[in-house]
């Protein structure tokens, strides 16, 4: 296990499996990791507390995906880095991506790939 790290880290992933794969390998690496099922959840949960960095998988159910959370929070103002993790990215979606999108990851993942691409879009200690 790494030196544990103050980083924040949010998860917001629908599929159960991959929110809980992102959130065991991200807490190995130790940072401290929450997460939510939908974008509203994870809006509610960015209003609560701030955040490094934000996982976000775009295409979710419910009244709000993940690609509809990333234009209201660049709307708002907020300034948490994204890294969208995805199986459903073309490149249309990275092009239009708002400058709060640091990376993109395409499902299925490599873990080493993300984890290198994360600790390279954190703030500096």
């Amino acid at each position: 296990m790494n030196e544990l790290s103050t980083h924040h880290l949010l998860v917001v992933d629908d599929d159960d499996q991959v929110r809980r794969l992102l959130v065991t390998v991200l807490q190995r690496e130790g940072f401290e990791v929450a997460s939510a099922v939908d974008a509203q959840q994870a809006l509610e949960m960015l209003d609560q507390d701030p955040f490094d960095l934000m996982l976000l998988d775009l295409h979710m159910p419910g009244p709000a995906d993940g690609e509809d959370l990333l234009y209201l929070l660049r709307d708002r103002g907020d300034s948490v880095p994204i890294i969208v993790v995805s199986g459903w990215v073309d490149d249309e979606v990275v092009i239009d991506s708002p400058d709060c999108v640091q990376a993109v990851v395409k499902k299925p993942i490599n873990i080493q790939e993300l984890v290198n691409i994360v600790r390279d879009n954190l703030p500096a200690d």
